[in-house]
């Protein structure tokens, strides 16, 4: 009987908020990132007596220093429930596991900076950053509600209290809807900026373990081709080799459409050869560029290079499902250049 595995792997789903609900999710980030960082400083300060603990005892014994209750009428740091007025207790938790993270993290990277494990001998000393993204982690029925699929309902913070707002999902993955998923925690993710908004969905699965046939997929990363794939038996012999070249695809399709476009790495250099002459132009003898100098173009070519890259691994993926290989194996190019490649 093939036996399982646990795994965790995250989906993303998009959520479309209007102008209102955007300002709601907003201030709730806001609010969770104000938690982070107030729970930050009071971890550090009692971190020789909470850092031995369980998750679970931490949560509590933090709990008992910041939060009123009946039993604990007079608990250290008061002025926590008075800054964060009726803060949920499922979200005041999940702020406390991610700030003990972060602050058991900072202690690790400390120590070992005292002990002398540094990458350089000047190598400053590592600092807790208080503005690491806190996210809100939703918790179900206390959180957040789902109907169906195309909507949520999400407990936020309208300035002077929390209440439901219902918000329409644009878009999600294929993992709910496999049966053996089981559905985390998501977390709220929000983006000022440019004002995306989605949720970051764990989901635990478990994949069947399958037998080998003793055939693995070998892929050389090159220079003229981008990918070369070998589907190579257990006694060496080769039975596939496929030279993926995206670029030279993406041509051929547009050309069969009646368009007429470039290959993708042609308009990537061009781009960037079009970065120096603009830099001449722009400095003259002397001078610096300001900031941002053709951001644009840097934009462009990295969203090429990814668009490059997910369709060599789309591609590899499949070939790897067609040959029901055991296993993808990619050269290691750690600290490989081209200039010492002989």
């Amino acid at each position: 009987m093939a036996q399982t595995t646990s795994i965790i792997r995250t989906d993303l789903w998009n959520l479309n908020p209007t102008a209102s609900q955007q300002v709601l999710l907003l201030q709730t980030v806001e609010v969770s990132l104000g938690v982070c960082r107030h729970l930050m400083g009071i971890l550090l300060t009692h971190w020789p007596s909470l850092g031995g603990l369980s998750s679970q005892k931490r949560v509590l014994a933090v709990e008992k220093l910041i939060h009123q209750t009946a039993k604990n009428p007079n608990p250290k740091y008061r002025q926590f429930d008075q800054t964060f007025y009726k803060f949920p207790s499922y979200y005041r938790r999940a702020a406390i596991v991610f700030a003990a993270g972060q602050v058991s993290s900072y202690m690790t990277r400390y120590r070992e900076w005292q002990s002398g494990t540094r990458q350089r001998r000047d190598a400053k000393p590592p600092v807790l950053n208080p503005n690491s993204g806190c996210y809100p982690t939703l918790y179900k029925g206390q959180c957040y509600k789902l109907h169906g699929y195309d909507r949520i309902d999400i407990k936020v913070f309208n300035g002077t209290d929390w209440v439901w707002t219902t918000i329409e999902i644009t878009s999600l993955r294929e993992r709910h809807t496999v049966d053996s998923n089981k559905l985390l925690s998501p977390s709220l993710i929000f983006n000022e900026q440019k004002k995306a908004c989605h949720l970051s969905v764990p989901f635990e699965c478990h994949p069947p373990q399958r037998e080998g046939e003793g055939r693995v997929v070998s892929v050389d990363l090159g220079i003229n081709t981008t990918a070369t794939v070998a589907v190579v038996n257990f006694d060496g012999t080769v039975t596939y080799r496929e030279f993926i070249h995206p670029a030279r695809d993406i041509d051929e399709v547009a050309a069969a459409a009646g368009t007429c476009v470039q290959r993708n790495g042609d308009r990537r250099d061009k781009r960037l050869k079009s970065v120096s002459k603009r830099a001449s132009k722009t400095m003259g003898l002397g001078g610096s560029l300001q900031k941002g100098f053709c951001s644009h173009t840097y934009r462009k070519c990295r969203n090429i290079n990814r668009q490059i890259g997910q369709i060599v691994s789309k591609r590899i993926v499949q070939i790897a499902q067609q040959f029901n290989a055991d296993a993808i194996v990619f050269e290691n190019l750690k600290g490989w250049n081209l200039h010492s490649a002989g």
